[in-house]
């Protein structure tokens, strides 16, 4: 396959079967490099990793699972170092390009399988979102996003970097393929409606009045109450964001420290500085962040109990160029997970999607209870329609 976009490994072609009727028939798949398919190594954005992987005889259980529903399968996909980062460079492989707008960065984790799928190279892009790292690319290249409820979907075989936030999740360019995959991978069905949409005044002061306007605009023909309320919980969205990396720190050190401390030469230098800050990190920082986690997912499970969906703006801020300063990059990532930590905090599902007739880069995204996946799909498709 021709991929000037940087989308895919340069890896040899290997036979991956599928099964030839299915649900998913016609679908091409891309998958992250950090699942394992048979024939192929694993990679997770590292040449160290790459070169202790091997060859793998099996395949990661959620990829059979789309294989054997049909999809066919066209490559692993690129991914930033170790999955840790949302701007999408890899000082190993390349940043893949942004077919949208190739000014900009492609957005990461799941960079490669976000571009794939942006650049018409493949229908599904199979990735994982730890810290966002499914709905920020996708909103970046004008996708649709789903981070599943934590813990829905199979993630063994899947290298992981903080498992109690770590989630398979998908990318689309249109909700009805979407959905096709969340009755693929067996979310069950649901016919009831959110009995009102929630807007919450801190999280949309986040961004421009404008585009907040515009998304609000948006949500009315969905022809449902809208409540607000001044904050999504008793914690700042500061606070929320400062809990989940102190969280993250700690759990991706824990997964990468064997690496990290047999070859510390072979993680790029941001890479590494987030990895030694995990390890610095003491038992009381991350025993006062995980009882803001509890207090704040108990919160969350009140307010969304009566099938309440909030709405949000997928992103803080516009993203940057790919060329753009560290400092950049820094301030973009931080901005945005105060947004994207919600969904990794409470474990409650997200759907990202690009509002139409909305000016700008502009993706919204909805937000529910644990488990109400297809509720999400179900309103954004009558929001799409409308």
């Amino acid at each position: 396959m021709r991929d000037p976009w940087n989308a895919f490994m340069p890896y040899p072609d290997a036979d991956v079967g599928h099964a030839a009727i299915g649900p998913l028939s016609g679908f091409r798949l891309a998958v992250k490099d950090l699942f394992d398919v048979a024939g192929y190594p694993t990679a997770a954005g590292n040449a160290a990793v790459l070169a202790a992987s091997g060859i793998k005889t099996s395949t990661a259980p959620l990829v059979q699972t789309l294989l054997d529903a049909g999809a066919c399968f066209v490559g692993k996909t690129n991914t930033d170092e170790l999955a840790y980062s949302l701007i999408g460079g890899n000082i190993h492989f390349g940043m893949p390009i942004n077919p949208r707008d190739p000014q900009l960065i492609p957005g990461g984790s799941s960079s490669g399988s976000a571009v794939a799928v942006a650049a018409g190279l493949a229908d599904i892009g199979l990735g994982t979102d730890t810290s966002g790292s499914i709905r920020l690319p996708a909103a970046v290249n004008g996708l649709i996003g789903w981070r599943p409820t934590h813990g829905s979907l199979d993630n063994r075989a899947l290298r992981p970097l903080a498992p109690s936030f770590d989630v398979p999740g998908f990318m689309t360019k249109s909700l009805e393929p979407m959905a096709t995959v969340m009755s693929a991978v067996g979310m069950p069905a649901a016919n009831d409606r959110p009995s009102s949409i929630l807007i919450s005044e801190d999280i949309f002061a986040t961004i421009d009045d404008t585009v907040a306007d515009e998304m609000i605009a948006s949500l009315r023909s969905a022809a449902m109450p809208i409540r607000r309320t001044d904050a999504i919980a008793s914690f700042s969205l500061a606070d929320l964001a400062l809990a989940f990396i102190t969280i993250l720190q700690r759990e991706a050190w824990e997964s990468n420290k064997t690496l990290f401390e047999r070859s510390p030469e072979a993680v790029a230098s941001d890479i590494a500085a987030r990895l030694l800050s995990g390890s610095r990190l003491d038992d009381d920082e991350v025993r006062e962040a995980s009882g803001i986690r509890k207090l704040f997912s108990a919160e969350i499970d009140r307010l969304l109990r009566e099938n309440v969906v909030v709405v949000l703006p997928t992103l803080a801020m516009s993203p940057p160029t790919r060329d753009a300063e560290p400092e950049r990059f820094a301030a973009f990532r931080s901005a945005c997970i105060k947004l994207l930590c919600l969904s990794g905090l409470s474990g409650c599902p997200q759907l990202a999607f690009p509002i139409i007739n909305c000016a700008g880069n502009v993706s919204l995204s909805l937000f529910g209870a644990r488990g109400a996946d297809r509720m999400l799909m179900n309103m954004a498709l009558r929001l799409k329609a409308e």
